[in-house]
């Protein structure tokens, strides 16, 4: 287990330092499919399945092909999404315990036979998360690593597998009468007592499959150690008793049928592990490669036929500063080079001057249909996601205020109405210093 968990931390560590090192993200995402801490995601499954139980104790060793050693379980979890690396569950299994041994210790043969329930509190780890560009593979598999602890209440007798009759300590060369039970009366081996508790820790991969908006299958392989050593009934060896559960399981996505599942998204540029945003880049290089860019982009512009606002910038937000990117309706956009220059102007100006912010302000006019809000924010979030994918901006200090159609600017009277609404649908970029 010790050798599994820091297989782990190293994978963990060296995919997390390739992620960060890389430039920009070119992956082709639709905004569904973009994590953002802004953006609300369904973040709740439950999941039901049944699969194979493989017991290993002191009277049953690892066999790759356990054979008529193999019983079946349910089972069922609940699980949290956290972020799009990381979720939690709570994991319920119920099943039969049974292990079989030929001539135990050149005796006779022997076989253990129990129930058990076992609950365990998971940490989930996705794999494919950790890689250079963060995301599921092909937005159709996931692929995990879970660890956790919790309890299992068991019971079991040790038999005769010549007769079924329960075993006795003198069986042993012990001196009792008492029979090998646990959770049973020990003189009265049929009759129930409270069940034995011992502590458990999984550890196991999973593949995760998505089906629809709704659904997901999972096949998932965990060994579930224990702290115990006495579900045989035995007390010998050198290895506490454990066993493999496998299972395929129907995950079922609680939530909105029209908002992602937050296991399903991509993270973009600078975030890190846990949803945190952050920039390791060095600042100067990052500066002088987006400069670099900008005087490159400078040579072949062609200065697009834009809208001219009348009511003074300066005087709503007290500051010079301030750039204008424009949409078409419906949030729609086609960055030019002229509004790549001011964005990464923009960019720039953060990276000279740490722990200052950009605001971006979205309007629309108020004649567009559908939810104003709504889509003056998805112009914000377009404009984002060039700083913080292709120019490596920290997104920590990029901060959006969707205004819809309040508060947008008054034309004088010979402004046409098309030129008006051009005006208004846009994005205002504002850095203070």
């Amino acid at each position: 287990m010790r050798a599994l968990a820091a297989i782990l931390l190293l994978f963990v560590a060296g995919t997390q330092l390739e992620g960060q090192v890389r430039q920009t993200d070119t992956r082709e995402l639709t905004e569904e499919m973009r994590f953002s801490r802004e953006k609300q995601f369904n973040s709740w499954a439950i999941n039901v399945g049944y699969g194979a139980v493989f017991m290993y104790s002191d009277i049953k060793d690892f066999d790759v092909i356990p054979g008529s050693s193999i019983r079946f379980a349910p089972t069922v979890w609940i699980s949290k999404q956290l972020s799009p690396s990381f979720a939690i569950d709570l994991q319920y299994i119920n099943g039969e315990m049974y292990g079989w041994s030929e001539a135990y210790q050149g005796a006779d043969d022997l076989y253990f036979k129990g129930e058990m329930n076992d609950i365990t509190l998971n940490g989930v780890f996705y794999i494919n998360q950790l890689r250079e560009f963060p995301g599921p593979i092909k937005d159709r598999w996931n692929f995990y690593f879970k660890i956790g602890a919790g309890v299992n209440l068991f019971r079991s007798r040790l038999h005769f597998a010549s007769n079924d009759e329960v075993v006795r300590e003198d069986y042993f060369n012990m001196k009792s009468t008492r029979y090998l039970v646990v959770g049973y009366e020990p003189y009265a081996p049929y009759t129930k007592t409270d069940p034995e508790l011992g502590i458990m820790v999984p550890m196991g991969f999973g593949a995760m499959y998505r089906i629809n908006s709704s659904f997901d299958m999972v096949l998932e392989s965990t060994m579930r150690f224990s702290a115990n050593d006495n579900w045989d009934n035995v007390l010998t060896g050198s290895t506490n008793d454990r066993y493999l559960f496998t299972g395929l399981t129907l995950s079922y996505k609680i939530g909105k049928k029209d908002k992602r599942h937050m296991r399903w998204t991509y993270r973009g540029y600078g975030f890190s592990l846990f949803r945190k945003a952050q920039s390791i880049d060095p600042v100067a290089e990052e500066i002088r490669k987006l400069e670099d860019e900008i005087a490159n982009l400078r040579k072949p512009v062609t200065i697009k036929d834009s809208v001219i606002v009348d009511e003074s910038l300066t005087r709503i937000y007290e500051t010079l500063k301030v750039r204008n990117i424009f949409f078409k309706p419906g949030a729609e956009i086609e960055f030019s080079t002229e509004d790549l220059i001011l964005i990464a102007e923009t960019v720039v100006e953060m990276k000279q001057n740490p722990g200052k912010y950009v605001d971006l302000y979205g309007y629309v006019d108020e004649g567009d249909p559908g939810d104003h809000s709504e889509l003056s924010r998805i112009q914000c979030e377009k404009i984002r996601d060039v700083m913080v994918n292709q120019m490596a901006a920290n997104p920590n200090f990029i901060r959006i205020f969707a205004r819809g159609s309040e508060g947008i600017f008054k034309h004088a009277s010979s402004t046409s109405s098309e030129v008006a609404k051009r005006s208004n649908r846009r994005v205002d970029i504002v850095f203070r210093n």
